[in-house]
């Protein structure tokens, strides 16, 4: 049996260890990728084997890094299934930043899979959570750009802008030169796309301005951008930069624009060979664009067969785009998306406020079973002082009626009336206060609930009689309306009574009702 504990505890360490070191791999393969890049990083990750690690932190934390230098490598990712696994882990221990970044690389993984859908409700929920992360630009730069991309492709171009702005926000709250740059041009593609010249003119030259912050390898799709927007105004400028874009990276906005710019010379057929490489992109917007132009450049070459075979291909397009549009819906998703958290907001404050509520009346209730339990426990020790005291009064009539005026028993008696009055005046100190308030022609318009009560045990002591008939031979009265009873016992007028009680004849008169409908009829 020892040996058996022995073995266990032995395995127990061993697999601690085992954990610990693969932790701190993936915190040196972290610092690496800052240091030597991912292309490193990479390279160490994939030595470890994801299925040794059973625990759930270095699980989350290896596909975090996985994945983040497969991005930044510009790999083919064919699934964003395995950032389930971080997502899961961090958005249960509650680790916001980790979390924004696994939300954002599984957007991007969609956005390349073409599943825009997931990747926009990917992204929004990771804008939920910058809100708690102000103080981390890097982040927030990540989301608005990805959803000010998404939305731009969507053409939902107000939501672009929105979000390309805060993207360069975030830029300049970090720093960042190269950030900067993609946002401009975002902003600039924007407003060329609804024709705002000024602005688009504006972002163009400030894109220019800052180009040499961005790798070189990295200018590719700025010099496409920069080249189409000089068609028209410097077809030789235009065609350099586009050249520059193709040799960095070939990509479909370069061909569109290199197309446009041998059109416009006179060089139809290699405008054509542009026009079908630039097909060859997934963006369906575009490749409307391109099919129309090469349709109206078949139209005005006589070309009429291959017009007609082009003009069923945009109808075609034009079905595919608006079947895309319905299902992918990004506005609508995006706006059901803010909807739906809206209502856990306003639901989650419901529960806040009724919750507070709830503990209010608990607290509130036991407040009141305490003062009822205390008022209760002090008229009753009042009650038994008074009985005393009428107790003590009368055997001294005895004695006194039996001529011992001067015996010891009488000064007994005596001794124990002026204690017990003592006690009474402490309890009842506040009564008597307010009972001579009132022969002094003050009000009740201040007084409390506690100071009817109080009024009413002093004046017990006066006339005991009396509030015991208005206790026993009426039913539920309270302080306020013995009170009130009291005064016209004492003969008080109408006026008087509106007076100290700050009540009207109407009022007096339900009083009296009132108290007429309590009475116990025999």
């Amino acid at each position: 049996m020892k040996q058996v504990l022995l073995l266990s505890y032995v395995f127990l360490f061993l697999l601690g260890c085992n954990q610990n070191s693969t932790k701190q791999q993936l915190i040196e393969i972290d610092s690496i990728a800052i240091q030597e890049g991912d292309t490193k990083a990479l390279e160490l990750i994939n030595k470890i084997e994801p299925e040794m690690i059973d625990d759930e932190e270095c699980l989350a934390y290896y596909w975090l890094l996985k994945i983040r230098s497969e991005i930044r490598l510009q790999k083919r990712i064919k699934s964003a299934a395995p950032l389930e696994i971080p997502i899961n882990y961090y958005k249960h221990n509650h680790n916001y930043g980790n979390l924004v970044r696994a939300y954002g690389y599984k957007a991007q993984i969609l956005i390349d899979i073409g599943d825009i859908k997931n990747a926009s409700t990917s992204l929004k929920e990771a804008e939920l959570l910058i809100k708690r992360l102000p103080n981390n630009p890097e982040l927030a730069n990540h989301i608005y750009y990805n959803l000010s991309n998404i939305n731009y492709k969507a053409k939902e171009y107000d939501l672009a802008l929105k979000y390309c702005k805060l993207s360069l926000k975030a830029s300049y709250q970090m720093n960042s030169k190269p950030n900067m740059v993609y946002a401009l041009m975002g902003i600039y593609s924007i407003y060329a796309d609804i024709e705002n010249k000024d602005s688009s003119n504006y972002y163009l030259q400030r894109c220019i301005y800052q180009l040499n912050d961005i790798p070189k390898s990295n200018r590719s799709p700025f010099y496409a951008n920069i080249g189409n927007a000089f068609i028209d105004k410097d077809i030789k400028l235009a065609e350099d930069y586009l050249n520059k874009s193709v040799e960095i990276k070939p990509n479909e906005f370069a061909y569109r624009g290199l197309a446009r710019v041998y059109y416009k010379k006179g060089e139809r057929d290699k405008a054509v060979e542009m026009w079908h490489k630039a097909l060859k992109t997934d963006n369906l917007y575009l490749k409307e664009e391109i099919l129309q132009a090469l349709y109206d450049s078949q139209r005005e070459e006589g070309a009429y067969k291959e017009a007609c075979e082009t003009a069923m291909q945009i109808a075609e397009l034009k079905d595919s785009i608006a079947l895309k549009e319905k299902e992918e819906d990004i506005r609508g998703l995006q706006e059901q998306f803010e909807q739906d958290q809206k209502r856990k907001e306003e639901r989650h404050l419901f529960y806040v406020v009724v919750s507070a509520i709830c503990v209010f009346l608990l607290i509130a209730i036991a407040t009141s079973v305490y003062l009822l339990y205390r008022n209760t426990k002090g008229k009753k020790k009042l009650a038994e002082t008074i009985r005393h005291l009428e107790g003590y009064r009368q055997q001294l009539k005895v004695l006194e009626q039996e001529g011992k005026s001067d015996s010891k028993e009488v000064e007994k008696l005596h001794q124990k009336i002026a204690k017990l009055q003592a006690r009474q005046g402490a309890l009842l100190q506040n009564g008597k206060d307010r009972y001579e308030e009132i022969a002094q022609g003050g009000t009740t318009l201040r007084w409390s609930r506690s100071d009817f009560d109080d009024c009413i045990e002093y004046y017990r002591t006066v006339d005991t009689s009396f509030v015991t008939h208005m206790e026993q031979d009426f039913r539920h009265l309270s302080s306020k309306y013995i009170f009130f009873a009291l005064m016209e016992h004492l003969g008080k007028t109408d006026e008087e009574l509106q007076h100290m009680m700050a009540i009207s004849q109407n009022t007096i008169r339900s009083y009296r009702s009132r108290i007429n409908k309590a009475q116990i009829t025999t």
